[in-house]
């Protein structure tokens, strides 16, 4: 899931939550919020972690978007 993996990330840079929900322009809550899953990132911030941390959207999303292809795929037949 891509929320382990930011938070590997921030984890080895040690970098906490309000370090990261700074650099996005969130409240500490507010990022919380979207490191459990209750809210989903905006793609702007997306670009922001990416940069960050010098990994392309994929590293985030790779497993997720395989997952839903292959659901759609199966909904289709």
């Amino acid at each position: 899931m891509y929320l382990n993996r930011l938070e590997g990330l921030m984890k080895e840079n040690r970098h906490t939550q309000k370090n990261v929900a700074d650099i996005l322009g969130l409240s500490s809550y507010g990022f919380r919020l979207k490191l459990k899953g209750k809210n989903e990132f905006k793609a702007s911030e997306i670009k922001k972690i990416s940069k960050l941390y010098n990994v392309s959207a994929d590293y985030f999303f790779s497993d997720e978007v395989a997952k839903i292809a292959i659901k759609e795929e199966r909904g289709n037949k």
